[in-house]
């Protein structure tokens, strides 16, 4: 049987280099592309949010008898809260248990950050190429010289 092959740009990222733990990306894809651009926007919007509250957090620094603040447990419910909403995010986006391969069990700002600057590089890449690949195949409209 004859064969045809498709490439679709996918993308297969180890997370740390092991193997039984890859997720995919595909920038390549208009919904994907628009899906990761929309969750930017949403998160920029929902951290914007959460910056009003964490400041509002730290601003509170009454201490126990230990030199814990009185509102640790306000504190890390509320970290808990942001991770879990970013986890949330990158489920819909890549798909469901994509955080649990990324992640673990574990609820880590900084991991998440990670993980968001270490894919917009590939994002970025395949969007701009997918640009330049159409807007070179149609000619500029506007007055010949």
């Amino acid at each position: 049987m004859q064969s045809l092959q498709i490439n679709t740009g996918e993308i297969r990222l180890a997370i740390n280099d092991d193997p039984e733990r890859v997720i995919m990306l595909r920038p390549n894809d208009a919904i994907f592309a628009e899906k990761f651009y929309k969750l930017l926007g949403n998160f920029k919007q929902k951290f914007s949010e959460f910056e009003t509250r964490a400041q509002t957090l730290e601003s509170q620094n009454a201490e126990d008898e230990h030199g814990a603040p009185l509102n640790t447990g306000e504190r890390l419910s509320f970290q808990k809260e942001v991770c879990q909403y970013a986890r949330e995010q990158i489920d819909e986006l890549i798909g469901v248990g994509t955080s649990q391969i990324i992640f673990g069990d574990a609820l880590d700002i900084d991991a998440i950050m990670q993980f968001f600057n270490g894919i917009q590089p590939y994002m970025q890449k395949a969007r701009a190429e997918k640009v330049a690949k159409y807007s070179s195949a149609y000619p500029k409209k506007g007055k010949n010289k």
